[in-house]
């Protein structure tokens, strides 16, 4: 396949898999909630014909055979649905691939790929064709890829999901708590909650599993950060992203992954993130145990200040959760997210 980042093999297992799972796949993208109107079945047509589209690229190799525009599509809603659907699509045959055949960096790479070359070529097309200026108001945002993204995660795991919105609630509250202007704000959120988007990548048997993980299954969950990041740099509108999610695992004294950063090598907004995430982790309820008390997982920020977690963060998120003049229990106990 010219210039495409998939090989022939490659390309032919998934063709095929796209046409095992039609029913699916069409289902399923029909029914995510970041389509204008989820469940119309002009949406599972065009759905469908984006499918048959994709896989005559992956069979033949040719990148002009799949249009985010159906023949005589002219209504500028229907533009738009056609748009989030090709992007959605993307995400969505992602995330079942993976659960049903293991991670493959090939096919994942090359939905990522597609998904923003087709998102750039619409911007393009809707410019082009637009018979009013206003026309090209509505395009499909980087706020629609972290939706499809963020379906695909759900797809896998919806407590993941749930999480990986949270943690961006949690980062847009300390990025403003520290003064950080309006669109540092929404770059933390975003940050935060696509930090897990690699867990797309994380075979199903390990990332649900309601245990302790063994040393082989750690090493794999830990890819996510790295996979993660992969996966972003090959989306443009998310490209700015990746090295804050790649190191959002890092720690300050150098111990975390996947790159031993420590200190101030370590971006700061990924310094935001680790405390959201570990926080949410920890007041939340896993499979292998309860939710921690909300005054014990503040204990457990404070104890790793200066080892695990920017000090100065960690601050922003004591004084966010329990503001000063608010009393604290002397040593909160295990128990229930209170």
């Amino acid at each position: 396949m010219t210039g495409s980042t998939i090989s022939r093999d490659a390309a032919a297992r998934l063709a095929s898999y796209i046409e095992d799972r039609r029913r699916e796949i069409v289902s399923s993208i029909v029914r995510s909630p970041a389509l204008p109107r989820p469940g119309s079945p002009s949406a599972g047509a065009f759905a469908s014909a984006f499918l048959d589209r994709l896989c005559q690229e992956l069979e033949v190799g040719d990148r002009d055979s799949v249009d985010v525009w159906a023949d005589g599509a002219a209504e500028r809603e229907e533009a738009f649905e056609h748009a989030r659907i090709v992007v959605i699509g993307c995400a969505v045959i992602a995330a079942a691939y993976v659960a049903d055949c293991g991670n493959s960096d090939e096919v994942i790479s090359y939905l990522a790929i597609r998904s923003g070359e087709l998102e750039k070529r619409f911007r393009v097309d809707r410019a082009q064709r637009a018979a009013r200026p206003a026309d090209s108001a509505k395009l499909v945002s980087r706020d629609d890829v972290v939706a499809s993204l963020l379906s695909a995660i759900e797809a896998r795991d919806a407590a993941t999901s749930e999480h990986s919105r949270a943690v961006g609630m949690w980062c847009a509250r300390i990025a403003r708590t520290l003064g950080m202007g309006p669109e540092d704000q929404t770059f933390a959120a975003l940050a935060g909650t696509l930090h897990d988007v690699g867990k797309i990548a994380t075979p199903t048997a390990i990332l649900l599993k309601p245990g302790p993980l063994e040393a082989l299954e750690w090493e794999t969950m830990r890819a996510h950060s790295a996979v993660g990041a992969k996966m972003l740099e090959r989306i443009p509108s998310l490209r700015e992203l990746a090295p804050v999610v790649r190191a959002h695992h890092e720690r300050i004294d150098g111990r975390g992954y996947p790159d031993a950063l420590s200190g101030d090598g370590i971006p700061f907004v990924s310094r935001i993130v680790s405390v959201a995430d570990s926080f949410h982790a920890m007041i939340s309820k896993r499979p292998y145990r309860e939710a921690l008390a909300v005054p014990y997982a503040l204990d457990e920020l404070r104890a790793g200040v200066g080892t695990q977690w920017d000090g100065i963060i960690v601050d922003t998120m004591l004084e966010i959760v329990q503001p000063r003049g608010v009393a604290r229990p002397l040593r909160a106990v295990r128990g229930a997210a209170g």
